[in-house]
């Protein structure tokens, strides 16, 4: 297939989103909140390294605030501190086997780790206490804890469990120069039931104080909204409610150099359920319009739709037990309606499995994850829907733009393949930007 070819199936992209079917707003976005069962808690904080410099002193604090933190909201909690590779494996281990044991309703559980992190060829490794930083990537890699296949692995849970993931470390290599972002913690592909939190971009430092009785920003704003959690907000909605209030309050700082390196966490999700952090159920309702506005919102897929109801829920309800979850929705709209607009992305409620539907309802939701996951369904037509190249360009654009790394290398591939040279360019930079390194076996740009 030629250029003109190619640009002749794809003359559709650009322009208004497309809509396909009727009952849009008869859509859900996802079931409702679920009740959770055992509720599990893994929380490292690696303090000292070798050399001393690379210490990181608020490490203790940090882990020693968030264990608190979620056993206040009823949490088996397991704190650890400066704990070497061996017994971390072996920790991990034990952990996802209890939770993969538990019986009863969908099991929650979380994995906080604070500490250094690095990349090497492609993946992603925690760093022991126990493993000197003097040394190249490759053997910081060597003796550290594969994040990839050692914790993401086994972090699918039964009956629909959930497993959230978070990284409060530097998304850089130690040993390599500040701007060389070849070392940095690379995006992942989330697997089914995680969600996977990085406190700060690819490339990017994680800021950590030098005094052992302060938390780093993020985990400084992880701990607030933990402590203020309720249980109308699902555990994404919350997670990106982080993300959100970590960058506004580092790009609106006095101080010159938190404005300069500003984080922006990553969440990735691939989420059947929708969990609640919160044990305690929601309260009896009080105000019948209120529910019916909100059950509106949940209810409507199309981004511009959701747009404008959530900021007349937000303005009619301001102390609505909803508020937490309406302000981080409303934030995700805001850029999602832009992307679909941009990308011209078809939303047709004719067609798919509900797989399909409750992703697609997601990704107009501003979920990258889910984004990408619906051009894979229109490239292989699955989950009832036919192979669409059309359409899988348009979706991976859509989670491009929401800074899905993958897609953006996809992307590159896609245009390469066809001698479209400028686009192929493009979609290499962003996915070079968004901190996507592809592994040595798959890349032919870098290895």
């Amino acid at each position: 297939m030629n250029r003109r070819e190619v640009l002749a199936r794809l003359a559709g992209l650009a322009g208004a989103a497309s809509l396909q079917g009727r009952g849009l707003e008869a859509l859900a976005q996802a079931p409702s909140l679920q009740t959770v069962g055992k509720r599990h808690a893994l929380v490292f904080g690696n303090t000292a390294y070798t050399p001393e410099r690379q210490s990181i002193p608020s490490s203790r604090k940090n882990a020693t605030d968030v264990g608190a933190a979620l056993a206040g909201l009823g949490f088996e909690v397991r704190r650890e501190v400066d704990q070497g590779a061996q017994a971390m494996r072996s920790m991990v281990r034990d952990f996802f086997a209890a939770a993969r044991a538990a019986e009863g309703a969908p099991p929650l559980a979380i994995l906080y780790y604070t500490g250094h992190g690095v990349q090497f060829q492609g993946e992603n490794y925690m760093v022991p206490s126990d493993v000197s930083l003097d040394q190249r990537a490759d053997g910081i890699a060597r003796g550290s804890i594969n994040i990839d296949k050692e914790i993401i692995a086994q972090a699918s849970l039964p009956n629909d469990g959930t497993a959230a993931l978070i990284f409060d470390a530097c998304r850089n290599d130690p040993t390599k120069n500040p701007k060389d972002q070849s070392g940095s913690f690379n995006q992942v592909n989330p697997p089914r039931g995680t969600i996977i939190t990085f406190s700060t971009a690819p490339g990017r430092f994680a800021i950590a104080p030098r005094s052992p009785d302060e938390n780093s920003i993020y985990t400084a704003i992880l701990v607030d909204e933990l402590l203020k959690a309720n249980p109308a907000i699902s555990v994404k909605d919350f997670l990106d409610a982080v993300k959100f209030r970590v960058k506004r309050q580092m790009e609106s700082s006095e101080d010159t150099f938190l404005r300069t390196h500003a984080q922006d966490p990553e969440v990735a999700a691939n989420l059947r359920l929708r969990m609640s952090l919160v044990l305690e159920k929601l309260p009896a309702p009080v105000d019948d319009a209120e529910e019916k506005s909100w059950a509106r919102i949940d209810q409507t897929v199309v981004p511009a739709e959701r747009l404008k109801l959530l900021k007349e829920f937000i303005e009619t309800f301001p102390k609505s037990r909803f508020a937490q979850a309406a302000q981080v929705q409303l934030e995700r709209a805001v850029v999602s309606e832009a992307a679909t607009q941009r990308n011209r992305v078809q939303i047709d409620t004719r067609i798919g499995d509900n797989e399909f539907k409750t992703d697609q309802a997601k990704a107009l939701d501003g979920d990258k994850d889910a984004a990408f996951r619906v051009a894979q369904m229109f490239e292989l037509g699955t989950n009832g829907v036919p192979a669409d190249e059309r359409r899988m360009v348009q979706w991976l654009r859509h989670a491009s733009e929401l800074k899905n790394g993958i897609a953006s290398y996809k992307l590159y591939n896609y245009y390469n393949t066809r001698g479209m040279d400028r686009d192929a360019v493009r979609y290499e930079n962003i996915a070079r930007e968004q901190g996507f390194t592809p592994p040595a076996r798959l890349s032919n740009i870098r290895g």
